[in-house]
């Protein structure tokens, strides 16, 4: 049969519907139209179509397990990163500190701004100093928290946040970390320490105001008394006339009293100067930080040993030079072992005590000086008060000064009025009198409550987003693990791997002509084997044995006889179907060939376990005859001819086509059927070339592994050239397939 003959009868009319084999399902067809022979190629728009839900899971189920293992993997990192980037899960110990205003409207406390006040106490509450006291407290130091950290003291440092932004007379202070019991220890200590060291101060301060303001009362009092028995004097001199015997002697008291008032005025206006030039000489000083103190250097030594961590530091420096001092005693050499050990460990501690000292010291002098400001602010409220009173006791010697010089010219007429002059004395007894009251109400304030005082004790808040964390990490790791299911989903779904019959049949528009069940894997087989099940062995035979019928059928209503099997690319199962369809043949009786045409790849005479003799290479080259190259098989009325050794003479003569033409003419009148197992359309053009010498071509397509793009690229080449398009047979169908074996459970082994 010759290219013509095929070609005769390529027009005649479409492929035959195909018949349902017995105990199965019928094959889908195509649509009208669908191209065969002759026929105008679809070109499916459903192949172009975005992905459906049905072949998106399709996809998604081929990638099943890297899919899982890579969601895995980005949703615990999604969920790691999504807990990291939250808020920290940190509880927090908080307390209430109320910072009031002094009760008194004088002093140093009335001297001082209070928003001034408040933020020294800001800095107060957590100072190294008292950090470090915090810390050295036994039920503190045990903890686990202060025993882990590498830098207590710098923890605490920064850990301790102190707020004034809730309310003016309120600072909020707090401590965040993982164990909200030694936080609450911490924290508790801490405040305790303050509150005692910041009452015990203004304790002190308001101790010394008392001391001072009895003083003045006392220095009021005395002058009170005295100018009290001055008039009295001069008025009792004066007698009260205007002359007689004791005039004189009158004059001359009231002359020597007034030059002693005198003599008092200028000491006041000079005592107030004085006053006045001490207390803007101390603000001054309070202007330019600078020139607040000048510290003593063994003043400031002295309280930096006083810290707990140099105090410890200088302890164990004490009893290791006792230690070293006994070593020498009883040691010969100074150059012990035990000696140097010593020295050696005193050398650290001396380093130690150098690197503590460095940072205890800055702390110290920020205190002291802290201190020596509050000192110096009462110290100028102090000398405002005495210039006050100094003024007011001025104010009273210029008013009885001036009384008694008017009295003093009509003294003779008149006499004194004791009742005037004594009221001359009233401001200044009513000074006494604010004085004692001043006092007295400091003498209450002692037994009011402190100045800064502990409104709310420490508690714990435990942590509110440790929740919401959890929540997004989960959030996340879903996100992130559905997220990578959809990506390998939609990338596997652009691969579009041919998922199924229908698939080839509706998006190819390709018909089908048999189906080949999916191989079982080797343990399963060895398993059916071993137990004596062979059932799939004959389901594959009946699957070839339906596909070969519906191959004769087609081939005898359209004379053909030389059919090639190919596929679009390379492992798609053709070169197994050929072998197949091959032996089917031969099984029915006809006299069949295998021509094996894949001249750059050959296998045929692999699964036949033949040697790659003399093929169709020589006979394309005119090397050999066509009969050395035919060699028989094992199996009764199958022959092939393997591919031989190919070269580049060889792709020549291909590609002249005559040699090939020559090959099938020799071949149709010895053989009933000629199977050629060809190379795949797209890789080479040697399927392309070897078509156009067949009667037909059936396509091999290997369910999930051929890409719908490429098969219909093969097949759209293959229809350009005209070469007829028998059908398609689907490899690997799943057993859950509706179309799996058409049945073929019904199949029972035989007797032979």
């Amino acid at each position: 049969m010759s290219r013509s003959n095929s070609g005769e009868h390529s027009g005649s009319g479409s492929l035959s519907p195909f018949h349902t084999p017995a105990g199965g399902m019928p094959l889908p067809v195509p649509p009208a139209g669908a191209y065969g022979p002759n026929l105008p190629h679809p070109g499916s728009a459903a192949a172009k179509a975005g992905p459906t839900p049905a072949g998106f899971i399709y996809a998604l189920r081929r990638r099943w397990v890297l899919a899982t293992f890579l969601g895995g993997l980005v949703s615990a990192l999604a969920a790691f990163t999504a807990w990291m980037l939250m808020p920290g899960g940190k509880h927090t110990v908080r307390a209430l500190i109320e910072v009031k205003t002094s009760n008194t409207d004088f002093g140093a406390h009335a001297a001082e701004d209070f928003d001034s006040f408040r933020r020294s106490q800001m800095v107060f509450v957590k100072t190294r100093d008292l950090i470090n006291r915090t810390l050295a407290e036994p039920k503190v130091a045990s903890l686990d928290m202060i025993k882990n950290a590498e830098d207590p003291v710098r923890m605490l440092e920064e850990g301790v946040k102190v707020d004034a932004s809730a309310a003016p007379t309120i600072l909020t202070v707090s401590l965040a970390g993982d164990n909200p019991d030694d936080l609450k220890v911490i924290l508790e200590t801490l405040l305790h320490k303050y509150l005692d060291e910041t009452n015990e101060f203004d304790r002190k301060v308001r101790d010394e105001q008392v001391r001072r303001l009895e003083l003045q009362a006392e220095k009021f009092r005395a002058e009170i008394q005295s100018k009290d028995k001055q008039i009295t004097l001069e008025v009792a001199a004066s007698g009260g006339s205007t002359g007689g015997p004791g005039a004189d002697t009158a004059n001359a008291v009231r002359l020597g009293y007034l030059t002693q008032l005198e003599r008092d005025v200028l000491n006041l206006q000079k005592e107030i100067e004085h006053y006045r030039a001490v207390a803007e000489t101390i603000k001054k000083r309070l202007s330019d930080p600078s020139r607040i103190v000048t510290l003593n250097p063994l003043e400031v030594d002295y309280y930096v040993e006083r810290d707990s961590r140099m105090y410890e530091l200088l302890r164990k420096k004490a009893m290791k030079e006792a230690s070293l001092a006994e070593a020498k005693q009883v040691a010969e050499n100074e150059n012990a072992p035990s000696i140097l050990g010593l020295k050696t460990a005193i050398d650290q501690l001396d380093t130690q005590i150098a690197q503590t000292r460095k940072e205890v010291e800055p702390d110290i002098r920020k205190r002291m000086i802290k201190f020596n400001e509050q000192e110096l602010r009462a110290e100028i409220a102090n000398l405002e008060d005495k210039q006050a009173a100094a003024s007011i006791l001025m104010g009273v010697n210029e008013t009885i000064r001036d009384r008694f010089r008017e009295k003093s010219v009509s003294a003779a007429q008149s006499g004194l009025n004791t009742s005037n002059l004594l009221k001359e004395l009233d401001p200044l007894r009513e000074l006494v009198a604010k004085i004692e009251s001043r006092r007295w109400q400091l003498q209450v304030e002692k037994n009011m409550d402190a100045r800064v005082r502990l409104r709310e004790s420490p508690v714990v808040i435990m942590n509110q987003n440790l929740k919401q964390k959890t929540i997004m990490a989960v959030v996340a790791g879903i996100v992130g693990f559905f997220g990578v299911l959809v990506v390998i989903g939609f990338l596997e779904w652009r691969t579009r791997r041919i998922d199924g019959v229908d698939q080839v049949v509706n998006e190819i528009g390709m018909r089908v002509i048999g189906t080949v069940p999916a191989f079982p894997n080797k343990a399963s087989l060895k398993a059916a084997e071993a137990a004596g099940n062979a059932n799939w062995r004959f389901v594959l035979n009946e699957a070839i044995n339906s596909t070969r019928t519906m191959l004769l059928h087609t081939a005898r209503s359209q004379s053909m006889q030389v059919v090639m099997v190919t596929s679009a690319t390379q492992g798609e199962g053709k070169t197994s179907l050929a072998s197949q369809l091959g032996t089917s043949m031969a099984a029915a009786g006809m006299r069949t060939l295998i021509v094996d045409c894949d001249l750059r790849n050959p296998s045929i005479h692999k699964l036949f376990e033949l040697e790659l003799s003399v093929g169709v290479s020589e006979v394309l080259c005119q090397e050999a005859d066509v009969t050395d190259a035919v060699q028989p098989t094992a199996v009764p009325n199958l022959w092939i001819i393997p591919a031989g050794r190919c070269s580049n003479r060889v792709i020549t003569a291909l590609a002249q086509g005559h040699p090939l033409e020559t090959l099938f003419n020799r071949l149709r009148g010895q053989f009933d059927f000629i199977v050629v197992d060809c190379c795949p359309v797209l890789p080479v053009a040697d399927a392309l070339l070897i078509g156009q010498h067949v009667d037909g071509v059936v396509f091999s397509i290997m369910q999930d592994i051929s890409q719908l793009p490429k098969v219909l690229v093969a097949s759209e080449k293959l229809h350009q050239l005209n070469i007829p398009l028998l059908g398609a047979v689907v490899n690997g169908v799943s057993a859950g397939s509706a179309y799996y074996a058409y049945g073929y459970n019904y199949v029972k082994q035989l007797p032979a």
